[in-house]
Parts: structure tokens; sequence; C-alpha cells
């Protein structure tokens, strides 16, 4: 339960952006181990409230089935579909409400699996950034370990406690999105003992690689698709 309360108190640093708890971290013998679970402390605890909101948003909401249901009974009973399937009698709106059922009912769930995937998301998350982040500090005179630099920029994952109160998603989204990036300037700057910008643009180089490489791969991903679609 001490363990338990010292990642507690760790995570919520990263949350407050205290420097003193990052310089800390830094200088922390099990840093590396530290890190890895106060991210898996976060992510599984966000992970459960998501998994209480989805269900919970699911049992408040109608069923997709009836719903399409009620969709298709509607439009058949219009005067426009009357005179449609006058013109053509084997109009059927059966088969495409059937597969546009088969599409519905898996996305139903696609919260719910999204949620239980949080914790391994936020682990992936943070060594993918912290690779990044690491090179680039060390290119701008950075002296920190790989290790002081994971274990710092872990405490970063503490902004996502307000992902645990999900009330107004789009607000959440931008907090944690701008707290995260200024708890990893903190860590970068306390693991690598780097000027001001040159720890902010450390921070900032990996989102920045990530989101063009994210561009590149979309723009080959369509341009094989064209290709294919002009094949044929």
């Amino acid at each position: 339960m001490e363990s338990l309360s010292y990642l507690f108190r760790l995570s919520t640093a990263g949350l407050f952006l205290d420097p003193n708890a990052f310089r800390a971290q830094r200088d922390n013998p099990a840093t590396l181990r530290d890190g890895f679970l106060v991210v898996a402390l976060v992510g599984i605890v966000v992970g459960a409230a998501s998994v209480i909101g989805n269900l919970l948003s699911t049992l408040a909401s109608p069923d997709l089935l009836a719903v399409l249901d009620v969709v298709q009974r509607g439009i058949e009973r219009t005067p426009l579909f009357a005179e449609l399937q006058r013109v053509n009698p084997a109009l059927d709106l059966e088969p495409f409400f059937t597969q546009l059922a088969q599409i519905v009912v898996p996305l139903r769930w696609s919260g719910l699996i999204g949620a239980i995937a949080t914790p391994f998301v936020y682990l992936l998350s943070w060594l993918i950034y912290g690779f990044v982040a690491h090179l680039a500090a060390r290119s701008l005179g950075g002296e920190g370990t790989f290790a002081q630099t994971l274990g710092c920029t872990a405490l970063a994952s503490g902004a996502n406690w307000l992902a645990v109160v999900q009330i107004v998603p789009f607000a959440q989204v931008a907090g944690t999105t701008v707290l995260g990036l200024i708890g990893c300037y903190l860590g970068l700057r306390a693991a690598h003992n780097l000027p001001a910008w040159r720890a902010f643009w450390a921070a900032l180089i990996g989102p920045i690689v990530l989101v063009v490489l994210l561009m590149l791969f979309s723009c080959g991903a369509l341009a094989v698709l064209v290709a294919t679609a002009q094949g044929r």
C-alpha cells in the first residue's frame, strides 16, 4: 500500500508540474522501474474509468438494432419509397439494413475495447516518445541516460488523471495534451540538465516527428489505394 501511495504521489507531482519531483526522479536509482509503474497505474485507473463510462453509456443508450429497425420501417412507409417500389418491384431495403446492422453491432463495443487497451497504449506511447525525445535531447547537448529520460517523462503521464473525469471530452483532451507536453519539457530539462529552449525543442521534436511520419504513412496508403483503383 505504501508503494502504491508513493506511485500516486509521483504521478500527481507530474500532474501539478512540480520541478522538484522531476529532479528527484532523475536521481532515483529505480527511475525506470518507478516510471513504468507510474504510467501503468495511470493507464489502469483511466482505463477502468473509461470502461465504467462506456458501460453506463451503453446501458443508457437505446438499442441500435431497434433504432435501425424503426428507421427501416419508417422509410418503407413513405410515399416516395412506395413510388420507387412501384417502378422497381425488386427494391428491398432488408439486405442494406442487415449489412448496416453487422457494422453497427461491433462498433457498439469498440469504446469498451479501447478502454481496456488504455494501459498498453499509454505504455507504448511513453516508450516511443521517450526514445525519440532522448535522441533529440542528446543531440541538443543533453547529459541524461535513456533510463533517466524515461523515468522523468513518465511523470508527465500524470496529466492523464484529467481523463478520469470524462465530463467535457474536448476540454479533457486539450488539457491532457498541454499538461503532458509541459511535463515532458520539465522531465527532459531535469534529466538532461538542458537550458530552457533546448529542452523545449527536445520535448516538441518527438510529436513533430510522429505527426510527419503519420502524414507520410497516410499519403503512402492513399497513393496505394488510388493506384489500385486505377489498375482496376
